[in-house]
């Protein structure tokens, strides 16, 4: 056995993949020559990398038995770490693993504000539901966090996209636009706007506003303009989210001003009246940018690749919705 040992060896160095690579290929083939047909390498070669070999590890590795090379019990003990050595590092030149989202077994976490929850995420999940190119094990969490922690929790992980608008993301954060929304007005049905919702109008009724300071700063510039625009007397009350506001609507004679992407899945759903935002009002509102956003440490990740497209083709999908029976669409 010592005979295999140099007086140079040195423990700490490893063999090299070359050199691993004809180990494995010797210890599956039994065969010099063999070997150095798969690995178009002369029988020299590979004579003097088992040579290197068997001082390194201090073992024959291989012993002659009949036409064949048998592995000693070393080689043995060696062939499942090799084996494993060998696959990884095929898979650092092959680039990430692809992600087939059809048998794949993930769970994705989504920032958003309620909007987004109740206009989005139903038709995601029912995206990844269908029988024909869904994802049945794929699971989406929608996350509740402090937004000022949002590109943290992004860099951690916890977060794997925010759709919405977020425009103070600005560090190793990627976007891609989804839509741009304009605003609409959601009311009861039998409101005395329901049908003629003009300037005027817009402006004697009351109001009741979304307040999302903390979550959305596009919605708090739109609040302060309605602020200027409108009497205080005709400020009904500040409430923190979208579906909130349309549901004061719906119980009062207050007028919802919200995105028309959301205002029409509210309107279907509560019985609501959706009115175009009057034209003819002293200022205008500006247009919701909605975005995907995610970090650059996932830019790259398969898994997270097929998720930004999957959101980006299923909501560029979308398709009319059916009208509830109270539903109306004023003109």
């Amino acid at each position: 056995m010592t005979a295999y040992v140099s007086k140079c060896y040195d423990a700490r160095v490893i063999p090299d993949l070359s050199q691993l690579r004809i180990l494995d290929s010797l210890l599956r083939e039994g065969s010099l020559t063999r070997t150095a047909e798969l690995l178009g390498m002369t029988q020299p070669t590979v004579s003097r990398s088992l040579a290197r070999l068997r001082r390194h590890f201090g073992d024959p590795l291989l012993v002659r038995t009949g036409q064949r090379m048998q592995p000693t019990a070393r080689a043995l003990e060696l062939a499942a770490p090799i084996a494993a050595v060998l696959d990884a590092a095929r898979q650092l030149e092959g680039g990430p693993a692809e992600f087939d989202a059809s048998t794949a077994s993930r769970s994705f976490g989504l920032y958003m504000v309620d909007g987004a929850v109740v206009n989005i995420l139903p038709r995601l999940l029912d995206a990844l539901a269908q029988p024909d190119g869904g994802a049945p094990g794929v699971q989406l969490r929608s996350v509740h966090i402090d937004p000022g922690s949002i590109e943290q929790q992004m860099e951690r992980g916890h977060v794997d996209l925010a759709i919405g608008r977020f425009p103070h993301l600005v560090n190793n954060i990627r976007q891609r636009k989804l839509w741009q929304d304009e605003y609409a007005c959601v009311m009861r049905p039998g409101h005395a706007c329901a049908g003629r919702l003009d300037g005027d109008a817009y402006l004697i009724h009351r109001h009741v506003l979304i307040e999302m300071e903390h979550t959305s700063h596009h919605n708090t510039a739109v609040t302060r303009k309605l602020e200027s625009l409108l009497a205080p007397s005709r400020i009904l009350c500040h409430v923190p989210s979208f579906t909130s506001a349309a549901h004061i609507a719906l119980h009062t004679d207050a007028i919802a001003t919200i995105p028309r992407r959301l205002a029409r899945p509210l309107a279907r759903d509560l019985g609501l009246v959706l009115a175009d935002l009057p034209a003819d009002l002293p200022l205008q509102l500006p247009p919701l940018q909605l975005a995907l956003y995610w970090h650059e440490r996932s830019h790259r990740d398969p898994a997270n690749v097929w998720l930004r497209e999957f959101v980006r083709t299923t909501l560029a999908a979308e398709e009319p919705m059916p009208l509830a029976p109270h539903y109306a669409e004023s003109a």
